[in-house]
């Protein structure tokens, strides 16, 4: 999201200089929200309330999700304000996921009245990036045969050939002409996504941003969804029947950590899916396979009659070649992604194609 910063050499005479040096990187321009961080580390609850207010005036929204890790209550405070409520309203009108991110960062320290404000300022954010990824139309199609109907405009040529060669007719008769009539494929799922280690929120969003675009798509399916990090958790069970905006606040209030369980992901997720008797069965997982808690997943393929993964970019070779184990093992498609924006359109293609 940001450039790398030039680390500069600093020397502090004092608290003031230090106080001085942070109004003027925050005046100055849009830096990588660990610099602000790392200036204001040891401020006082004052001082940084202060400086999120110089950051809302100057509406530099990196500032402030890099003073919300100094001390995350200090920023609640100077956001529950007109002038703050106003800064996140307009980045969450244009589609800005800083207001998603900033949500999941201070949800905790946020009060009884500003917190359901924020999540829905955050919330409209999600659904409108969702809405231009996806459609409910987009769908898997089958074609079943069937005799020929006033209004069915597919054909199977060969099909009605053979029959009018058949009947000997110089003259195609209706009962020669086979039809195709479209069948939606019905689909049940369950998508696995990690959102361990994630210090600014940026997976958090990405993963509701996911999340909303599988409801729209799947909407008349059977659809589980399961967030792991430390623990998992199902946040919807495969044959409850939610809203996407329900879905959306239950992601945006779920619990955080900061290790991979991608085991305990697959076990939820596995035991969801045999809820459900049917075929067309499949799972979605997402993560970056650098598992540090659990042990190895590999075994919980059994719960799987298929198992897609995309994976996340990671330091780790190592868990690059658990996501592909993955897939390979679980019969089903690998994609790997740059960057976590790309996840959601990514997810539509398996969708389609599954």
């Amino acid at each position: 999201m940001y450039k790398e910063d030039v680390q500069r050499p600093f020397v502090f005479r004092g608290k003031m200089d230090k106080n001085r040096l942070l109004e003027a990187e925050i005046v100055s321009g849009k830096r990588n929200p660990s610099v602000y961080s790392s200036l204001s580390e040891g401020m006082s609850y004052y001082e940084i309330k202060k400086q999120t207010e110089l950051a809302i005036d100057v509406d530099n929204m990196p500032a402030i999700q890099g003073l919300a890790v100094s001390n995350k209550f200090a920023v609640a405070e100077a956001l529950n304000s007109k002038k703050g409520y106003t800064m996140v309203a307009r980045r969450a009108a244009k589609g800005d996921n800083s207001a998603p991110e900033l949500f999941f960062m201070l949800r905790s320290a946020l009060d009884e009245r500003t917190r359901p404000v924020f999540r829905r300022l955050a919330r409209q954010v999600i659904m409108k990036s969702a809405f231009g990824i996806t459609s409910q139309g987009i769908r898997g199609e089958v074609f079943e045969q069937t005799e020929y109907e006033i209004g069915l405009d597919e054909f199977d040529i060969d099909e009605t050939l053979e029959r009018f060669l058949q009947n000997r007719s110089r003259i195609l008769q209706t009962e020669d002409i086979v039809s195709l009539e479209r069948k939606e494929r019905m689909k049940t799922a369950v998508l696995m996504f990690d959102t361990s280690g994630s210090l600014y929120g940026e997976r958090f969003t990405t993963a509701a941003l996911t999340v909303a675009v599988m409801s729209y798509n799947l909407s008349r399916d059977n659809f589980s969804v399961v967030l792991f990090n430390t623990q998992a958790y199902t946040i919807k069970r495969i044959k409850e029947k939610v809203k996407s905006e329900e879905l959306i606040n239950r992601i945006l209030e779920s619990e955080s950590a900061g290790y991979t369980n991608i085991a305990e992901g697959l076990r939820f997720g596995g035991l969801e899916l045999d809820k459900i008797k049917k075929r067309n069965k499949f799972g979605i997982l997402v993560t970056d396979g650098a598992f540090n808690r659990g042990g190895d997943p590999r075994p919980l393929l059994k719960y799987f009659p298929r198992l897609h993964v995309i994976s996340l970019p990671s330091k780790h070779d190592w868990g690059r070649r658990v996501c592909k184990d993955l897939a390979r093992l679980g019969g089903g498609k690998y994609a790997e992604v740059s960057s976590h924006h790309q996840i959601p359109r990514i997810l539509m293609k398996l969708l389609r194609e599954t």
